[in-house]
């Protein structure tokens, strides 16, 4: 087997350490080629990604955050020109992957949370911020919540406006 077929080899079948049998090398390979020993580069490199522990092993992958969780939006006071409900129904999917998130670090999280969003003339949510209390008050779920706001737009208002948005967040 030429020393190209070994690499494959090692690197496919797990051969690490073998090499080819000696004897003459095959017609279509020329004489200086199929002398030549895997190059020592890729033969520590196969040899230490089949090591156990050694430094090239993949580092260890952090869980996936759960799934599964849902958020229900309660009455949300509007006008028949600014209804922002609307706004936040069509971004549900955005406030679960937030709720979901924070589970990562905090799995017992659930419960309910009140976020004071306000929303700016051109309709887009300047500040959002949670009111105090709520069980869901949690530090890393109203940030991701205050991302996912602030990236959508609201309707126009007609000035400034502060909206209040009740959540209730289940596993």
């Amino acid at each position: 087997m030429s020393a190209h077929r070994c690499v494959l080899a090692l690197l496919f079948a797990g051969c690490a350490g073998s090499r080819p049998a000696p004897g003459p090398p095959p017609a279509s390979t020329p004489p200086a080629v199929a002398a030549q020993s895997p190059a020592p580069a890729v033969a520590e490199s196969a040899a230490a990604t089949s090591a156990p522990g050694s430094a090239a092993a993949a580092p260890p992958t952090a869980a996936p955050p759960p799934t599964g969780g849902s958020v229900l939006v309660g009455e949300i006071p509007g006008t028949k020109k600014f209804d922002p409900r609307p706004v936040v129904d069509a971004n549900k999917a955005a406030l679960v992957d937030c709720y979901n998130q924070a589970r990562a670090s905090r799995p017992d999280l659930a419960g309910k949370l009140k976020l004071s969003v306000v929303v700016n003339q051109a309709g887009s949510a300047v500040a959002v911020e949670a009111e105090p209390g709520g069980s869901a008050n949690d530090a890393r779920l109203v940030e991701c919540l205050r991302g996912a706001l602030q990236a959508v737009r609201f309707p126009k208002p007609g000035g400034m406006a502060t909206v209040v948005v009740p959540l209730l967040f289940r596993p």
